[in-house]
């Protein structure tokens, strides 16, 4: 309650902006939220000693379909186990549709439904309310041996065009990832091709913020189609990828080709710390019709502290873009995020956001989030998010936006 009373107390301090850019900046966040959906990327999970996704995810580098094991991780460790659940028998309840059916050896499905409810509030502009269905995807895997594929589908009513499969405005059917690999080295190494997300930072569920928006490396619609190779050792976990483009846009100019990737380094059970680095050149930018390159390159960290439920994670990264005869774009971006799991179950988060980047001389723009996840029940969660964001101007005053967020996910 406190949080929603200073909330609203920031909202009356809001700096009085032109009605015009002030509608810019609302739209830009609008269609921000408008594309987002769910990660199931929790980097607090090395709270647990997972510094290594791979047990819990198909993808090796975290996020998307779950693996059996995931799935039973999730239902022990993620979510609030009530009193009379004591001695009852949930073996069943994480199971794709909770049990309802038997998945033969090997294969993995699953499904998720998400809404978004959201008021949003840019001064002299009325308040912005929309409700989104962000999220109504399915995925499915099979893994054979040393042979892995997986590919979802899904719909999305607005945004995500960068992974549509059809050609509407809005209302399109889209797959973020299709993939295949195969392991070697007693599947510590997978070489894998096709539609994937890019390797870089941390694979986080907020992919709204600004390290993930600037970088381009969200997993919303940020993939590219390449080869990767994935090593996952003892102490060390990383992933190269060769980009060849976005084969879900045409004509051929605009898609990026390079490489991304990032290394991994766990020096102590709890913590991990690591580089990121991405370099691309398409023939022409969307925006500015030129030849252009882009390149970030960060460092990243997680960290369990002594303190059992307190992990912090942070991300820094420097961000460059260079069109051929315009300014090029430049600058750092990053957060650091404090994750309290006050009760089994129940995550407080607070989460401190900068970027300095742009061309010529750039003023800082800032942000801060206040979070709570609470994963109720086997295979449902629900969010509520308070964001305040300043946005730096060198042209005209600063900008305040404000925004509460409250979603609700169900994982079939």
């Amino acid at each position: 309650m406190l949080a929603w009373i200073g909330f609203a107390k920031a909202l009356r301090r809001a700096v009085r902006v032109s009605g015009v850019r002030a509608l810019l900046v609302l739209a830009i966040c609008a269609g921000t939220l408008a594309t987002a959906r769910d990660a199931h990327a929790f980097a607090w999970m090395v709270r647990h000693g997972y510094q290594s996704c791979a047990p819990c995810h198909v993808d090796p580098s975290g996020s998307g379909i779950l693996t059996s094991y995931g799935r039973a991780i999730d239902d022990t460790l993620v979510r609030t186990h009530f009193a009379d659940e004591v001695g009852s028998d949930n073996g069943t309840s994480p199971q794709f549709l909770w049990g309802l059916t038997t998945l033969p050896d090997g294969l993995s499905l699953q499904g998720d439904v998400r809404y978004l409810r959201f008021a949003q509030k840019v001064d002299w502009v009325p308040v912005q309310t929309m409700g989104i269905w962000m999220q109504a995807d399915f995925a499915a895997a099979l893994q054979i041996k040393h042979i892995t594929a997986s590919a979802s589908l899904g719909y999305a009513d607005q945004g995500a065009l960068e992974a549509s499969l059809t050609n509407a405005p809005e209302k399109n059917l889209v797959s973020r990832t299709h993939w295949a690999g195969y392991s070697f080295l007693d599947d510590a190494l997978m070489v894998r091709a096709g539609r994937m997300n890019l390797p870089f930072g941390l694979r986080v569920f907020e992919h709204t913020l600004w390290a993930r928006a600037y970088t381009r490396t969200s997993i919303n619609a940020d993939q590219q189609y390449g080869v990767a190779a994935v090593y996952q050792g003892e102490k060390f976990r990383t992933e190269l990828m060769a980009i060849i483009g976005n084969f879900l846009i045409s004509p051929d100019a605009y898609r990026e080709r390079g490489y991304s990737g990032y290394i991994d380094w766990t020096p102590q059970p709890k913590m991990s710390l690591g580089l990121s680095s991405l370099v691309t050149y398409r023939a022409l930018d969307a925006a500015t019709l030129e030849p252009t390159w882009r390149q970030a390159h960060g460092l990243f960290g997680r960290w369990a502290t002594p303190w059992e439920p307190l992990v912090l994670q942070a991300e820094w990264d420097y961000a460059l873009e260079s069109p051929r005869y315009n300014p090029r774009s430049k600058g750092m971006i990053g957060f650091v995020t404090a994750d309290v799991e006050a009760l089994s179950g129940v995550h407080v988060m607070g989460t401190f956001e900068g970027s300095r980047y742009g061309t010529g001389e750039v003023p800082l723009s800032w942000g801060t989030w206040l979070s709570y996840q609470w994963f109720f029940l086997p295979q449902a969660d629900i969010r509520l998010d308070s964001i305040f964001q300043r946005m730096g101007s060198n042209t005209a005053a600063d900008t305040d936006v404000l925004t509460f967020l409250f979603q609700a996910h169900v994982k079939l």
